[in-house]
């Protein structure tokens, strides 16, 4: 899925099961930023450099046990190979198979909603992206394998690579030729994740005892959700998103990190954004000489309060689920001969 889900939806679902206006927008924002949290930064100012973990790359071709610690952890959660969607013409079926709504991502949701309180939110968040993910990129597997071939193309078979952005785009339909029941429509696996999420989110609610009185149904959440996921253009879903959730600013992925961070640029501007990953990408092939030179200097803009952050809180979020999943998953990587300790 993309920020029209991860963000909007989210936001507006979070909101309508009871999350106050504040809560919700963290959630939001933190289910977002597992897509754009990917550069490490070494960030200067507490007792030694803060180095986060991403938590996602555009090197597709990153090694194979750094691939295993971000796409079947944070975006292709092996589900039911033996899932009723998941059946093919070729009858083929692998344990790191994507399914929806499996036993590891609801673990990842109840694993989020019993977090430290502080942190609880941007728990929330990642594991919200995940879960829903489980819709968008169901019969993918997070890593190199024929499994998820498509077409002729030359692209690496790696997630959903060879498909695009098929999988993750509101209002459209696609052919996986790969089922047994090929044609997909995205709104309608978008909206069951979406019942799902709220679901959570209400139940999560109510045994806090903070039920919400003015909760919508789910039928009436889902007709608005529906009509606006039905718009032709993503500039007037948004629009419709807006008129839901009037309280939620727009998207910016700099957001979080330029209110607890300096930069120092030197040479090109290597935070944020596809310009920037690629820009910190391509220093750091270059090698030492060049990081020590060319990569950006980062800095805490108040050290003493480093630690209340929302950047910080969402780096401390991502390190939890990343050990939760490298637990939860440790015995399929055995099965497949890739060992990955904790970090």
């Amino acid at each position: 899925m993309n920020a029209e889900f991860h963000y909007w939806i989210t936001g507006i679902i979070a909101q309508a099961a009871g999350f106050s206006d504040d809560e919700a927008g963290t959630i939001a924002y933190a289910s977002q930023y597992v897509d754009d949290n990917d550069i490490s930064y070494s960030v200067e100012g507490g007792d030694k450099p803060y180095v986060n973990f991403i938590s996602q790359t555009l090197n597709i071709l990153k090694p194979k046990r750094e691939r295993m610690r971000i796409y079947p952890i944070f975006h292709f959660v092996p589900g039911d190979a033996l899932a009723p969607s998941a059946r093919r013409h070729d009858g083929k079926m692998h344990v790191l198979n994507t399914t929806p709504n499996s036993e590891l991502v609801q673990a990842f949701m109840d694993a989020a909603f019993r977090a430290k309180e502080d942190n609880r939110p941007y728990r929330i968040g990642i594991a919200t992206h995940a879960y829903v993910d489980s819709w968008a990129h169901q019969n993918f597997v997070g890593w190199l394998d024929s499994f998820n071939k498509l077409g002729t193309n030359l692209i690496p078979n790696i997630g959903h690579a060879d498909a695009t952005t098929e999988p993750d785009r509101v209002n459209h339909r696609w052919p996986d030729e790969r089922l047994v029941d090929p044609g997909v429509v995205n709104n309608d696996r978008f909206l069951a994740a979406a019942q799902c999420l709220f679901e959570w989110y209400s139940a999560y609610l109510d045994a806090r005892g903070r039920a919400c009185p003015d909760r919508p149904p789910w039928d009436q959440l889902q007709v608005d959700l529906a009509s606006a996921m039905s718009e032709d253009t993503e500039q007037n879903r948004i629009v419709a998103y807006r008129r839901l959730a009037p309280w939620l600013s727009d998207y910016c992925d700099a957001r979080w990190f330029d209110a607890s961070i300096g930069t120092e640029v030197r040479g090109l501007k290597d935070s944020h954004g596809t310009l920037g990953s690629l820009v910190a990408f391509f220093v750091d092939k270059l090698g030492r000489w060049a990081r020590d030179r060319l990569r950006d200097r980062y800095y805490w803009h108040d050290p003493a309060s480093r630690t209340s952050t929302d950047w910080y809180q969402f780096q401390r979020a991502v390190k939890a689920h990343e050990r939760l999943g490298i637990r939860k998953l440790d015995p399929i990587f055995t099965q497949l001969g890739v060992q990955i300790s904790q970090r």
